[in-house]
């Protein structure tokens, strides 16, 4: 068909041969706003997903510090005449506060293989030492264990300056057949990506409890 002829063919038809410049705009626009939109909802969406891995890593501290505090045989030597309820209690009372310390390590200095560690931090014999932070993968939470606000209020102090309870009457004195204890989880500041061959962290118990804002508080007790 020759162009020159155009004008002679009637508007619908001439409309077949491309779109007009309102078309281009009006397609582009809608484009441009699908686009924003999209991207409007991938920071919440991205959040969203942040969320749930935060989540799921605190899940699974709780349940690292629950079955330790639980069935771990590493709390007490197998010849020690002390119970893992009577360490555990002896370290809280000590202190006012325990803390356990869960965080994955390598297996050796080259080696690919990651395990979790979890250990007192300074009590019991299940403390950890130097050597357990060589390897260090990843952030190392930091659990506060401290006596419970559902222990009998005649084993109990006030809140101290923390804003933990702490414990009255020695072991002998207490006369409970259970412990309660309020858990309290931090991810210490100095996250360690990979420190193979580094030293102690030195925030691993650092900083008044009352200036820190726990991750997840939760209560859990042991039986004698």
């Amino acid at each position: 068909m020759n162009t020159s002829n155009l004008s002679k063919y009637p508007a619908a038809a001439r409309s077949e041969y491309g779109f007009s410049l309102i078309e281009v705009v009006l397609a582009i626009g809608i484009f441009l706003v699908t686009v924003l939109a999209l991207v409007g909802m991938l920071g919440p969406t991205l959040q969203s997903v942040d969320e749930v891995e935060k989540t799921d890593e605190i899940a699974s501290v709780v349940n690292t510090v629950n079955a330790f505090l639980q069935s771990s045989p590493d709390i007490v030597n197998s010849s020690s005449s002390v119970s893992k309820f009577d360490a555990i209690y002896n370290a809280v009372k000590s202190n006012d506060y325990a803390t356990v310390l869960v965080f994955r390590s390598y297996e050796d200095s080259v080696s690919t293989d990651i395990e979790l560690i979890v250990g007192f931090l300074g009590e019991t014999d299940a403390r950890l030492v130097a050597s357990d932070f060589a390897n260090t993968a990843g952030p190392i939470y930091r659990v506060v264990l401290s006596a419970s606000s559902v222990t009998p209020e005649a084993e109990l102090n006030d809140r101290n300056a923390d804003g933990i309870y702490t414990l009255k009457n020695s072991l002998a004195a207490y006369p409970e057949g259970y412990f309660a204890m309020e858990v309290r989880i931090f991810a210490l500041e100095s996250d360690i990506a990979d420190a193979r061959g580094g030293s102690v962290p030195a925030d691993l118990n650092a900083g008044s409890l009352k200036d820190l804002e726990p991750l997840f508080t939760y209560n859990t007790a042991v039986v004698r």
